[in-house]
């Protein structure tokens, strides 16, 4: 178990939504006791093995993050080796952190000319000296890289730290690695992005142009992402699509803050639904779990997704994420948006709005976009128009019963969209077809006058794009995800003494993503189960806590497999398995 635990804010559900403060633990600032480093990990396939050494390494930034809150990004003039010429297979971005004692868990991104590439949490140090690496495919910003090897540019970190109350300063190193060659040892899947909920299996080619969808001043200004406080915001930006661009997705990236750290557990208070709809708007906490990241086009809904609930270092039980993190924290999930249907409105040469916000949003979401674009370099410009329009208002069910702090809530929202375009190109007048199915729900409950509480959340979403030419569709992507949450938490009081918080914890990202590519092609398939089991106790103050968790995550494309499983208890791995697609059955 951990003896000490340094300036604890996380939540216990009960407390969260009940107490006059949302902070439940708080212990004392307590040096931490190991006296070695400690290695954070993620289990997650990675994008080359270490048998794959890449054909050149460049270290883009180096930085002490010690005081930076309310800082601009920090930026650097990006030089290319002129040993390292394009073509490139992949490109893989390396952040290596470490710190130097106790701190909070911070969020923090890199961007390059104002594109997004990666968003991280940070884990809390357990122990002094604590580091850890996240390695994430970014070849499809190629057009990013092409542009950064021709003629240079700028990329930027942002890691907003204090060391106000707790020492420990952030030290980040940003290298880009460039890889040529097959990039498969015949054992592991060489699939990126599959990780996250992603219909990018359409796409062989990266993107031609990479427009960000930001705030233009993030250089000067507290970094690029916009920030939603409330479900009515919506932040725009500004954007000129080339008149020749035949294919546009949108990659959105957002993380939560705030009042909304643990969202997915968010109880529906009685109060809530009584309400006319301007106190709702004021409401904090009471309004349920329901949240969907939307973009919309000159103010115009243009699609969303209910995001993947990424688990924070400081929420449920920080033990449970030392030295293993949750799913999706170190390389936080993008959403994609095939807009393809929506060329036909933006071909025109004249700026157009692409706005953020967040349905259900409470202070605060920091949200940002890529703007993915293909060109016809055979024309000029292109011919496009809509065909189907059909975003009806989500169906949602809310029910509520409370006595006190006992009770329970049940949250549910169904949805079904469906957009079609044509674009007419060199390649041939062709139409994409989008239709985008969700299903979420949300169970609260709450007994023993608050000393007992279970969340349970699901969300389900079927995502499939077509292309057709006339009535013969080239090629279609179906993308399923399903995603279960469970947190059980008791708390033990006793006179005198602080409570202790006993809590179980499960979490699954499930994905499958077929492609098929004419009617008489063959169809890929890649499949992945990522599972969390998590169970501890912690002390409301005084620092003291323990906790296990067992990770098992699994990849499979074709005959290709990649497994790990990683076991954990007080802070220490007790095993760490991998293995191939033969020995995938003996993993236990």
């Amino acid at each position: 178990m951990h003896p000490f635990l340094p300036q604890l804010s996380f939540f216990l559900i009960l407390h969260l939504y009940f107490l006059p403060s949302s902070s439940l633990f708080d212990g004392d600032l307590m040096l931490p006791g190991p006296t070695m480093s400690l290695e954070h990990l993620d289990p997650t396939l990675p994008p080359a093995l270490p048998s794959q050494p890449a054909y050149c390494s460049v270290v883009v930034l180096q930085q002490d993050f010690a005081d930076t809150v309310g800082s601009p990004p920090v930026s650097v003039n990006y030089t290319h080796p002129p040993d390292c010429p394009f073509p490139w297979t992949r490109v893989v971005l390396g952040l290596s952190l470490a710190v130097s004692g106790p701190q909070e868990s911070r969020v923090g991104a890199v961007w390059i000319d104002g594109v997004e590439v990666l968003r991280t949490i940070t884990p809390i140090p357990m122990a002094p000296g604590a580091f850890w690496r996240i390695d994430k495919d970014v070849t499809r910003y190629a057009a990013l890289f092409r542009r950064l090897a021709n003629g240079g540019g700028v990329v930027s970190m942002m890691l907003e730290n204090s060391i106000a109350v707790l020492p420990g300063v952030f030290s980040a190193n940003v290298s880009l690695h460039y890889y040529r060659g097959p990039l498969d040892d015949g054992q592991a899947a060489s699939m990126p992005d599959v990780a996250h909920p992603s219909i990018r299996s359409l796409y062989h080619e990266p993107a031609d142009v990479v427009l960000p969808v930001s705030k233009p001043d993030g250089h000067y200004g507290s970094g690029f992402w916009h920030r939603i406080d409330s479900e009515t915001g919506v932040e725009a930006t500004t954007v000129v699509i080339p008149r020749n661009a035949y294919r546009a997705v949108l990659e959105i990236f957002v993380s939560y803050h705030g009042d909304e750290d643990t969202w997915y557990t968010n109880p529906l208070r009685s109060e809530y639904l009584r309400q006319p709809m301007t106190a709702k708007l004021s409401a904090s906490r009471a309004n349920g779990a329901f949240r969907q990241v939307y973009a919309t086009i000159d103010g115009r809904y243009a699609g969303g997704r209910v995001p993947f609930p990424v688990v924070y270092p400081s929420a449920i039980n920080p033990f449970f994420w030392s030295p293993v993190t949750a799913i999706g924290a170190f390389d936080m999930p993008s959403y994609d948006l095939d807009l393809t249907p929506f060329l036909g409105l933006m071909l025109d040469g004249r700026p157009h709005e692409v706005g953020l916000g967040v349905r259900g949003a409470q202070p605060h979401w920091l949200v940002a976009a890529n703007l993915h674009l293909w060109i016809d370099h055979w024309s000029d410009a292109v011919q496009a128009g809509p065909l189907e329009y059909f975003a009806p208002a989500i169906q949602m069910n809310r029910n509520a019963q409370w006595r006190n702090v006992d009770g329970e809530s049940e949250v549910g929202a169904e949805g079904l969209e469906r957009f079609a375009g044509w674009v007419s190109s060199s390649r041939g007048n062709l139409t994409t077809q989008v239709r985008h199915k969700t299903k979420m729900k949300s169970e609260v409950e709450v007994q023993n006058r608050g000393t007992v509480s279970q969340s349970d959340f699901i969300f389900k979403e079927r995502t499939t794009v077509t292309v057709l030419r006339g009535n013969q569709w080239m090629a279609r992507v179906q993308a399923v995800v399903e995603a279960p949450m469970q947190v059980q938490t008791t708390v033990q009081n006793a006179a005198g003494a602080p409570a202790l918080q006993k809590t179980r914890f499960f979490h699954q990202l499930m994905q499958t993503v077929s492609l098929n590519e004419g009617q008489s092609g063959a169809t890929t398939t890649r499949e992945l189960t990522d599972r969390q089991d998590a169970e501890g106790s912690a002390m409301t103050s005084g620092g003291w806590g323990s906790g296990k968790s067992r990770s098992a995550y699994r990849y499979k494309d074709g005959s290709r497999c990649y497994a790990r499983n990683v076991n954990t208890a007080g802070g220490v791995v007790i095993q760490d398995k991998k293995a191939s697609c033969a020995a995938m059955a003996g993993v236990a």
